[in-house]
């Protein structure tokens, strides 16, 4: 039976490359597909996300979601992911997004809508962007919280002696930005699996030169597709780590991992903003993933790309 996943993103090259893996994964029925603001606007996500659907020749529900009050795109964002999200690979641009975006007044009500519409804890969260979606989703609808099995969120930085933040010393992009709804979500009683920083940002899972290769020589669609997307930025960071992609990885392959339960919270003042508080404890709602078995992992990108 297939997996019903619920994708909240900010598409952003990895998320790209986690969006194309899911989409070429029959374990996986995608119910809806949200975006937020980001790696890129909500709405330049929404039409980034359709532009690989249509790429793949795949239809996924596709809702524009929330911007966080005086979003601006940082010049990180632009950096790492190019002007148009998506590594400047110009997919999709010049032509119509023959797949249409579902526009709405109130996308956490429709959230919540496709949610009810389902058994008890049948759904699961994947959430590779801030988490204001999904933090307006538990003030405004917290009834739907039984409808939701597992949240599997690629945010946060756990250890801080392994790895920094990306943003300030103490904060990884995607708790930073919205550092209330990180606070929110984790601080649930929502059962979450959580990969960050000092994870994703190994080099031995990165996509180097030589994986890159490794990926367009497989000649499939979803290959080519993500090849093109990460062409770019491999030429300019010489490897480029696909962060949101072990949040998948997490769903699908858990047995790769090694995971620690805690308790988190997140800082959510000036100085210290999206900073992890992490107490772990036997009881916590939040697992972990601290350490990764890397060729499973690299080879998990490999075969879902076939």
């Amino acid at each position: 039976m297939q997996m019903k996943v619920l994708l909240d993103m900010d598409p952003g090259v990895d998320d790209a490359i986690a969006l194309i893996l899911a989409l070429n994964n029959a374990d996986i029925e995608i119910v809806a597909l949200s975006t937020v603001s980001g790696n890129v606007s909500a709405r330049t996500g929404a039409v980034n996300a359709l532009r690989i659907c249509n790429a793949l020749d795949k239809s996924t529900k596709v809702i524009q979601g929330l911007s966080k009050k005086g979003y601006r795109r940082s010049s990180h964002a632009v950096e790492v992911h190019g002007m148009d999200g998506l590594g400047d690979s110009m997919i999709g641009a010049g032509g119509a997004v023959r797949l249409a975006m579902h526009s709405s007044s109130n996308p956490v009500g429709e959230l919540a809508s496709i949610l009810a519409s389902y058994r008890d804890k049948e759904v699961t969260l994947l959430c590779t962007a801030p988490l204001t979606n999904i933090a307006a989703l538990l003030d405004e609808h917290s009834d739907v919280k039984r409808y939701i099995g597992k949240v599997y969120v690629m945010g946060g930085a756990y250890d801080l002696d392994a790895a920094e933040g990306n943003v300030t010393r103490y904060a990884e992009f995607n708790f930073y930005t919205d550092a209330v709804a990180a606070d929110k979500v984790m601080g649930s009683d929502l059962s979450i699996v959580a990969c960050g920083l000092e994870l994703t940002s190994r080099n031995d899972c990165s996509v180097d030169h030589l994986m890159l290769k490794r990926i367009e020589s497989i000649g499939s669609g979803s290959a080519t597709l993500a090849a093109r997307i990460l062409k770019n930025p491999v030429s300019r960071h010489s490897c480029f780590n696909l962060h949101d992609v072990f949040a998948l990885a997490a769903l699908l392959e858990p047995e790769i991992f090694a995971m620690k339960r805690a308790r988190v919270r997140v800082e959510t003042t000036r100085k210290k903003k999206g900073m992890c508080i992490t107490e772990y404890r036997d009881d916590g709602n939040v697992s972990i993933c601290y350490d990764v078995k890397a060729d499973r992992f690299m080879d998990f990108i490999l075969n879902g790309l076939r």
